[in-house]
């Protein structure tokens, strides 16, 4: 794996890392906001060039059927070394099933190149980036204390490469951090 994009990748699960430990105690029902939220503050902070919210046209034989919207794109530039855009869907999910999240960030890298948004034409790095599920706190034995895990889970995330530039059908699991 390019170097660049390692490190890169490694302090973009320590900001994830970060995060989750200052938000995991908290709840509210749309806590995926809340994160994605305290995340973009840390990029900013950070100086990373990174665009949010970023529309994607999905095709069928170049017409455009629907938009969707990545949650990131992550250039080059500022702490970032590595060469080209990294695509970043952030999921904070009710259960801990990964098939559905996966297979929206697919979406996206099989779209891209196709696609008339400039972020996409050459979109082939993905990742995908998973906050635990808060779970219900465990009560002790006699009922009168409620415990929640100690220290908070840690999010997962996957980096992602489309392994063929032309049908972009195939992906790559470069790394996982957990």
């Amino acid at each position: 794996m390019d170097a660049n994009l390692e490190a890169t990748c490694d302090a973009l699960y320590e900001m994830a890392c970060d995060v989750n430990d200052a938000l995991y105690y908290q709840y509210h029902a749309s806590m995926e906001e809340q994160y994605q939220s305290a995340y973009s503050y840390e990029l900013k902070k950070k100086k990373y060039v990174f665009h949010s919210e970023t529309v994607i046209q999905l095709l069928y034989k170049e017409f455009p059927l629907r938009e969707t919207e990545a949650d990131y794109f992550l250039l080059p530039g500022g702490p970032n070394k590595f060469e080209e855009n990294i695509v970043i869907e952030v999921k904070h999910p009710t259960s801990n099933a990964l098939p559905k999240p996966r297979l929206q960030l697919f979406s996206y890298l099989h779209a891209g190149p196709s696609n008339n948004n400039p972020l996409m034409s050459d979109i082939r790095y993905g990742i995908l980036l998973m906050w635990p599920t808060q779970s219900n706190p465990t009560m002790t034995d006699d009922g009168k204390y409620a415990v929640l895990p100690n220290p908070a889970p840690k999010p997962i995330m996957e980096l992602w490469k489309t392994t063929n530039k032309t049908t972009r059908h195939k992906f790559e699991l470069l790394k996982k951090w957990e």
